[in-house]
């Protein structure tokens, strides 16, 4: 367990080394074996064997070159501790694929495609490390928060976007079918990618502020959550169960997620289809409400102050997508047979 602790702080070292020194393929490797080394100390201290029998005899084990008996390696790990549908397993599991994706010269465009995987590969193993052996293993005094400059600044959302589309095929591919290939609800779960939004401090400041302050959404009520939602004032980070990045790059207005979801399940689906859906599914504001950040939750819907206006998400209109092109599903939503779309 101290060898998956420390195998842990050193891949996060790796991430956040500036320019040069950062390396993301030993960001990779390295909390590749301190989730396998986490693992292997929870099922020793259950007395678990955890080297590969031959299947000759319990006496005899798989051994590699050096004569050395072979452990079980993370997938098999992962099988025995975690069930198919588990986000955590499926956020390992991403990584351990991406290692043969990863290469040197586009790793700063993997950085930035792969960042909110990255984050939740860390934080869910720290919560694991907490939850198998204690709040006394925690991470917390041996991390600290990253300190950031271009990212913030609208150059360098420019940069970040121009860096995500140079992202070879390879890698592209392989994001995109793993993604596919998992329940959209285990691809809007942050422990499978974690997602954030930053706010800047205002205000006087208190002797007694830290400088960032993180608040669980679903502890809150309505009225504090909107309330929060409005207030950049108050210097809060808002968890949700989705964390959305700021970046408007995805998202779309009812007209143009009407047009995809049309397009996606090829059957009629108009901008009042859309408005009727989101109703049905609490996502952004009623008819005969003014436009306000209140309505936003951060998963599904996004308001823009700049334009006074609400955005849906990419999961959202997927998840639209998934239900309609199912036509008895389609049929149950919208109360009507399924149709082609107007030509």
């Amino acid at each position: 367990m101290r060898e998956a602790r420390r195998q842990a702080c050193v891949a996060v070292d790796f991430y956040n080394r500036p320019g040069e020194r950062q390396s993301y393929a030993d960001f990779v490797v390295h909390m590749h074996l301190a989730w396998q080394n986490l693992l292997h100390a929870q099922f020793l201290r259950k007395g678990t064997n955890i080297y590969f029998r031959t299947g000759k005899g319990n006496r005899l084990y798989k051994r590699d070159k050096h004569g050395q008996k072979q452990s079980w390696d993370l997938q098999t790990c992962l099988d025995l501790s975690y069930k198919e549908s588990n986000p955590i397993r499926a956020n390992v599991e991403f990584f351990i694929g991406l290692r043969n994706s990863i290469e040197h010269r586009f790793e700063r465009s993997l950085v930035i495609a792969t960042a909110a995987h990255a984050h939740a590969y860390v934080i869910n193993f720290e919560a694991e490390l907490t939850r198998l052996f204690g709040v006394q293993e925690s991470l917390a005094d041996e991390l600290r928060f990253p300190v950031f400059i271009q990212s913030l600044s609208p150059e360098g959302m420019d940069e970040q976007r121009a860096l995500r589309r140079g992202l070879p095929l390879e890698a592209k591919t392989y994001i995109s079918e793993f993604e596919a290939s998992i329940p959209i609800t285990m691809r809007q779960d942050p422990r499978f990618e974690y997602r954030i939004q930053l706010q800047p401090l205002r205000g006087v400041k208190d002797e007694a502020d830290l400088a960032f302050k993180f608040i669980n959404a679903k502890e809150l009520s309505e009225e504090e959550l909107a309330e929060a939602m409005a207030a950049g004032k108050t210097g809060k980070v808002l968890i949700f169960e989705k964390l959305k990045a700021s970046g408007f790059d995805d998202e779309m207005l009812p007209a143009n997620a009407a047009k995809a979801v049309q397009e996606q399940t090829k059957f009629r689906f108009s901008v009042n289809d859309f408005t009727k859906l989101r109703h049905r599914d609490g996502v952004g504001p009623k008819a005969g409400q003014a436009p306000s950040a209140s309505f936003a939750d951060g998963t599904n819907c996004i308001y823009s102050t700049a334009h006074k206006n609400h955005v849906y998400t990419k999961a959202y209109i997927a998840s639209l997508i998934e239900e309609l092109s199912d036509p008895q599903k389609h049929e149950k939503a919208l109360s009507r047979t399924p149709e082609p779309p107007p030509s």
